[in-house]
Order: structure tokens, then sequence, then C-alpha cells
């Protein structure tokens, strides 16, 4: 017979299991969901390329709108990452992750808006 101890212990291990393979298919899920989007992106790029040429044409001449709405979404990040830094209850040791975080963070942004600005100029 179980004791009442060991049967908690038993079902906070269960919830535990479950809430990871419940994080486990909400990734999967997620994955597959971009891959199929990325999927039918290029089908539809197969199937209609003149009006993907268009889609194109049309995003290269809009450049500086594109890149005003990436520095408004690089303004959130950075405010986000400001009020994490200085929200009540951070602790210093989760400072090094944050810092950590924001690098990568900044170190992508850097290599993607130079990848763009490759794309664009072609060479």
């Amino acid at each position: 017979m179980q004791t009442r101890v060991s049967m908690a212990l038993e079902l906070s291990l269960k919830r535990r299991i479950y809430r990871r393979f419940k994080s486990v298919l909400m990734v999967l899920f997620t994955l597959a969901c971009v891959v199929g989007g990325i999927l039918l992106l290029a089908d539809a790029t197969i199937n209609h390329p003149k009006q993907m040429s268009a889609v194109r044409d049309w995003m290269a001449s809009t450049w500086l709108v594109w890149l005003a709405w990436r520095m408004v979404l690089y303004a959130a990040l950075v405010w986000g990452i400001w009020k994490i830094w200085h929200a009540p209850g951070f602790k210093p040791a989760w400072r090094t992750a944050l810092l950590r975080m924001a690098a990568i963070s900044l170190l992508f942004i850097l290599v993607s808006e130079y990848a763009l600005l490759h794309g664009m100029v072609g060479g």
C-alpha cells in the first residue's frame, strides 16, 4: 500500500512529465507550421514566378519602409530588455543570462542587416 507522500510524489512526477511532453509537442507543432509555411511559399514561387517577382520588386522599391519597420521592432526589443533589467525583483544572478541573450540578439540583428544590405546592393 502506498503512503500519502509517495502518492503525492508520483502525482508530481506525472505532472512534470505531462508538462514536458506538452512543451515538446508545442515546439514540434510550431516547427511543423513554420516548415509548412516555407513549403507553401516555395510552391507559390515555383508555380507563379511572375507574381512573386513582382512582390520582390515591390519590397525592393519600398525598402525604406521595411527598414523603418525593423527599426521599430529593434527599439521594442531594446525597450523590453531595459524593462526586464529594471523590473522589481530582477535578481543580479539573472543579469549575465540577460546580457548573453542581448548580445546574441545584437549579433543576429547585425548579421541579418548585413545580409539584407548585401542582397539589395548585389555585391
